[in-house]
């Protein structure tokens, strides 16, 4: 995926003609309704941006052919390619989806559940940073967000798709935390990661994250932090952990932790 365009070539406006001589007698089949009524579905569907705010993108298809909105805000961050892969993954993986369903933020940030947006956000990850590449950047010493951003950067992808991708493959033991309003509501690590972390643990004030939440300055850079100050498992105190937390949006806080093999 190459430099974005904000105009249509004329072959593009060829393209979007033929998706849409198929795409409306596919509707009309699959949602039951009379051609008029499909052709305003599709035209609606086919706006070139998504415009409400909780919706990242919407695969518009017919059995063989698909268009891919994109949301403006999206498209105006990091996140437009992640969009569009993640799209083409429930256009190859997932032949039976709805023409209309829009993906959400939540669905995006669906990284480590299951089930069909998992699946998408798996193929797009693959596809965007591919491993046999992307591994061979994740031995660091003493890793940190900083790390993170810099490959992140070299794969033209989001911090936390790149996060979550770093610790499948870093050989430390490590985990990244997505927390909103001073509660972890997801987290992913690697297998040699020892400190257990439940979603829905409320910071506290030992921690870089939860001082963060509490308007205090904090270092952008990895420091060590209590096992225990994370984690109420009963060798937690006996772990030594570095955390590296940054606000990532109003309200929402991305932390790295790693600790010694």
């Amino acid at each position: 995926m190459g430099e974005r365009k904000d105009a249509k070539t004329e072959s593009e406006d060829e393209l979007w003609g033929l998706a849409y001589s198929k795409l409306v007698p596919w509707t009309v089949r699959r949602h039951h309704v009379n051609p008029a009524d499909a052709e305003e579905m599709v035209q609606d569907a086919m706006r070139l941006f998504v415009k409400s705010g909780n919706e990242e993108g919407r695969l518009l298809r017919s059995r063989d052919c698909g268009i891919v909105n994109v949301a403006e805000h999206a498209y105006r961050s990091q996140k437009w390619r992640f969009v569009i892969a993640h799209e083409m993954g429930h256009f190859l993986r997932h032949p039976n989806d709805d023409n209309f369903e829009a993906c959400t933020r939540g669905d995006l940030s669906n990284y480590t559940g299951t089930g069909r947006e998992s699946e998408a956000n798996d193929f797009a990850s693959e596809l965007l940073m591919p491993g046999f590449l992307f591994k061979k950047k994740c031995d660091r010493n003493r890793p940190s967000l900083r790390d993170i951003v810099e490959i992140a950067t070299d794969f033209q992808t989001s911090v936390t798709a790149t996060a979550l991708r770093f610790v499948l493959f870093a050989p430390e033991p490590c985990a990244v935390i997505h927390s909103t309003d001073g509660i972890v509501d997801w987290l992913d690590w690697s297998p040699n990661f020892c400190v257990g972390i439940r979603r829905g643990t409320r910071l506290n004030d030992r921690t870089y994250a939860g001082d963060l939440f509490a308007g205090k300055h904090v270092d952008d850079r990895a420091s060590q932090v209590d096992g225990d100050a994370w984690s109420d498992s009963a060798w937690a105190a006996d772990i030594e952990l570095f955390e590296h937390s940054r606000k990532v949006a109003p309200g929402s806080v991305l932390t790295f932790l790693w600790h010694r093999a």
